[in-house]
């Protein structure tokens, strides 16, 4: 290794010939750059610089030279020396100085001007979107404070010799303001969360069922790889059924998605628990899910071409006890040479999980995840079985009822398209996509995004006290299952709430639908949306309207007819009579409520003559022929 580099590297030198020769002797040293970056010191974009012949100092080349056991003959030195001018940069500001937005702003003029590159440059060498040319002028000419992203982007594609953390330390100063004439005297201390407050986590309300349906996004989030189309997710959770009655008991969650290599791994794992901006599939759900269903938790994961698993384990009695944050990183040799994918093993559950708890746990997963699993998009198992999903029982889209102002069909379709905006990837929140700086934090980190609600409002087969109302979808998963908000008008007037449906056979109702509205931001726990948003109020404009669904209410009060999907089908069955003018099953002289119930019962249980709605519509339609003959 060492002769390889004196021997090929002093004649007809170049930057290119180094650099090969660089990486041959990483190559066989079978070193990786996150392990050459902790060897040396220097980042992985420098190193990446250095061994690809872009730019090398001879510091640099001797440091990756001893990592690997190699050394640069003095040839190769002295001819690296000389290259100084243009393949090492100027002197760069030290962020640890930066205290200021001010000084920020220096800190990125100087790095821009030592890379001798146009704003259009940067862009380009940055890829697409990263750093728009406008939005990095705008930064350093001080009319915006960057984002962290931005920052981080910026430095890390002209490097600046520094890693990243100390950069966000930088900005960070820089932001609060706090501290200007103060003088950094020891280095940044990294702040992560202790042992306990990982623990704690565990308390937060979130229901066990609730843990694994977080665990589920979390894996069908890691069948979607950028520029390939999103995988079927198949996930399996499987209970350690010999000591299942025990506290310390077990649960695999495992999926068949790409996986993840050791550094994505450990970033993702580190973005989770000790905070920053995740970008991977891990985040603050992930974490009290994993915490709140046992105390050791033990991540999985390897990618097809990997020869081996990369084994990260969370025990936190243990951290809590020696009061370190130390997560040891294993492998562990793969079975099976193209086997992937993810796998999580929670141990020490809080609560034991028996088989009954196992078929409840199907039955909600299959309520919550009914659209993607019955589009084939999904398939879940639990020990062993799978889940079905929980089929809407609505009548027909071909079934309507004869109404005055026309025919009003079962089943109405919602597709509305609203304006792009921007999403803010710092707080969330969004505004018109032509805004350049997020109006609630100030970040430039923004991305435009279509914005669509989708979806139906129908008519359930059978009326019942609570298995009526409409599903709202969050990327394939129900956050709110059967709400009835909408079924109430506020006066805006005198702020009081009027309760329009239902009204009769003791509040029994049998409207229900389906909504899809991906781009409505959702509590942490992922069980509401946030209702002050105004993504909120469009879609509850979009489905319901703004005036009373009754008529003669709405013109009390002034507004003009309710033409949204709900008030339609509002129109169409708010009466319960029996008949297919309204689509009630009757026996010839009353309603048949409890017995269609019943139909609707062995429709779930999937009887195949009970998955149309002819049963239903031959009992509404001998009840009006009863009738007939009797007048």
């Amino acid at each position: 290794m060492e002769r390889s580099v004196e021997k090929s590297a002093a004649p007809g030198l170049s930057l290119q010939v180094v650099a090969r020769q660089l990486e041959l002797s990483r190559q066989q040293a079978k070193i990786s750059y996150g392990q050459l970056a902790e060897v040396t010191g220097y980042g992985k974009s420098t190193l990446h610089r250095a061994l690809t012949g872009k730019r090398c100092s001879r510091e640099v080349a001797e440091a990756v030279a001893q990592a690997c056991g190699a050394r640069l003959d003095d040839a190769v030195k002295k001819w690296l020396e000389t290259q100084g001018q243009y393949l090492s940069p100027p002197e760069q500001t030290d962020p640890n100085s930066i205290q200021t937005r001010g000084d920020l702003q220096t800190a990125m003029q100087k790095l821009l001007s030592a890379s001798r590159l146009s704003l259009r440059q940067l862009e380009l060498r940055a890829g697409i979107g990263i750093l728009p040319k406008t939005t990095v002028n705008e930064a350093i000419r001080g009319k915006r404070t960057p984002s962290e992203n931005l920052l981080l982007a910026f430095v890390h594609t002209l490097g600046s010799g520094y890693d990243s953390s100390t950069w966000a330390a930088a900005r960070q100063r820089a932001v609060s303001g706090r501290n200007v004439g103060w003088k950094q005297s020891h280095e940044p201390m990294l702040v992560t969360p202790t042992p306990r407050v990982l623990s704690v986590l565990g308390d937060i309300e979130m229901s066990e069922f609730n843990c694994f349906a977080e665990l589920v996004d979390n894996f069908m989030g890691a069948c979607i790889e950028p520029g390939s189309a999103p995988l079927v997710s198949n996930i399996s959770i499987t209970f350690d059924g010999m000591i299942a009655r025990r506290r310390q008991g077990s649960v695999v969650i495992r999926d068949n998605g790409p996986g993840m290599d050791r550094d994505t791994l450990t970033r993702a794992v580190s973005l989770g628990w000790a905070g920053g901006k995740d970008r991977e599939i891990f985040g603050l759900g992930f974490n009290v899910a994993t915490a709140r269903l046992g105390s050791r938790i033990t991540v999985r994961s390897a990618r097809v071409e990997s020869s081996v698993w990369t084994v990260l384990t969370l025990d936190l009695p243990a951290m809590a006890r020696s009061g370190e944050w130390s997560i040891p990183v294993m492998t562990q040799e793969k079975i099976e040479r193209d086997d992937h994918g993810t796998e999580i093993t929670v141990t020490g559950l809080r609560e034991p999980w028996r088989e009954s708890k196992g078929r409840m746990l199907r039955t909600w997963l299959g309520d919550l995840y009914s659209f993607p699993l019955r589009s084939g998009t999904l398939a879940i198992e639990v020990n062993g079985r799978q889940v079905a999903p929980r089929l809407p029982c609505i009548w027909a889209e071909s079934r309507s009822v004869p109404r005055r102002s026309g025919d009003v069909g079962a089943v109405i379709s919602i597709d509305t398209a609203l304006r792009d905006a921007a999403f803010c990837s710092d707080c969330q929140h969004s505004g018109p996509s032509g805004l350049t700086a997020c109006s609630w934090c100030d970040s430039l980190d923004l991305v435009v995004r279509k914005r669509r609600v989708k979806g139906w409002i129908g008519v359930q087969r059978y009326l019942d006290s609570r298995d009526y109302g409409i599903d709202f979808l969050w990327n394939g998963r129900k956050i709110l299952r059967r709400d009835k908000s909408m079924f109430a008008w506020e006066d805006s007037n005198s702020l009081t709430s009027h309760l329009e449906y239902p009204l009769e056979l003791g509040n029994q109702g049998r409207i229900v639908g389906e909504i899809h509205c991906d781009h409505i931001p959702v509590s942490y726990t992922k069980q509401d949306f946030h209702r002050e948003s105004p993504e909120w109020k469009a879609v509850v404009a979009i489905v319901r309207g703004e005036g009373p669904l009754r008529p003669q209410i709405g013109k009390r009060y002034g507004y003009p007819l309710n033409e949204s999907p709900l008030a339609a089908i509002f129109r169409g069955f708010s009466r319960n009579d029996p008949g297919l003018r309204n689509l009630i099953p009757g026996d010839g002289m009353r309603a048949i409520h409890a017995e269609a119930a019943k139909w609707g019962d062995l429709f779930r249980a999937g009887i195949p003559e009970y998955q149309s709605d002819e049963i239903w519509y031959q009992a509404a339609l001998t009840h009006d022929r009863v009738r007939s003959s009797e007048e």
